[in-house]
């Protein structure tokens, strides 16, 4: 396993590299079997309990490129067919910080902001379309950003090919997957018999300008969150 050293200023970089590169970066904290990365997950915990930075919290200057490192990038579990092997669990760490702001060991401020900073990355795309980390969707005013930021980043999310996993060991594409752009989509008026058809030749942007979102030369850029 390759491991890359990006600058501290990772928000601010990353996302133009991601438009650039045939596959993907992903913090070498989300890769490995599923307890080793629950571990990292709370380490990262208790640095946010701190008041850490999310980036800083999962050492997200510390790189793997997903060409470099065998196994499936995970968006449901733990699976017991899973256990054994290393992968990209990108679902945890987010879920975790779900638990812990419902039983009180994070406060409830800390959410904008790992909200907005994970809507930069490729990899905090992931986490958010993970079906276990829906609350992170809530209120419905984060839909419209959360599916300019999948618009965003699609063309890397499907250089990946049939390497998603929701617990399987075989891997299928992202769209073929159940994800929380579906629930969004879904939400957001898509038929069911849509969202289980392929894509529109146009792709994702074509099918959301179907639903009458228009993200044309937009990407995503942070905006105050009010809940």
């Amino acid at each position: 396993m390759s491991i890359i050293f990006l600058p501290r200023s990772i928000n601010a970089v990353w996302p133009r590299l991601s438009l650039t590169v045939t596959s993907m970066l992903i913090p070498s904290s989300f890769y490995g079997r599923y307890k080793a990365v629950l571990t990292r997950s709370r380490a990262s915990l208790r640095h946010l309990a701190r008041g850490g930075q999310w980036n800083e919290a999962i050492g997200a200057e510390h790189a793997v490129d997903t060409a470099n490192c065998p196994g499936l990038i995970v968006l449901h579990g733990p699976s017991r067919l899973l256990g054994d092997s290393s992968h990209f669990h990108c679902y945890v760490h987010l879920q975790q910080i779900l638990d812990a702001l419902s039983d009180g060991g994070l406060p409830a401020a800390v959410q904008p902001e790992i909200f907005h900073r994970s809507l930069q990355t490729a990899w905090g795309v992931l986490g958010l379309l993970s079906q276990p980390n829906v609350m992170w969707l809530h209120p419905k005013e984060r839909h419209e950003p959360f599916l300019k930021a999948c618009l965003q980043y699609w063309d890397v999310l499907l250089q990946e090919g049939e390497r998603y996993s929701n617990g399987s060991t075989t891997g299928q594409g992202l769209w073929a997957m159940h994800t929380n752009l579906k629930y969004v989509l879904a939400n957001s008026g898509f038929s069911i018999e849509l969202l289980n058809a392929p894509l529109p030749a146009g792709g994702l942007a074509d099918l959301l300008r179907r639903g009458g979102f228009d993200f044309s030369g937009a990407s995503y850029e942070p905006a105050p969150d009010r809940s």
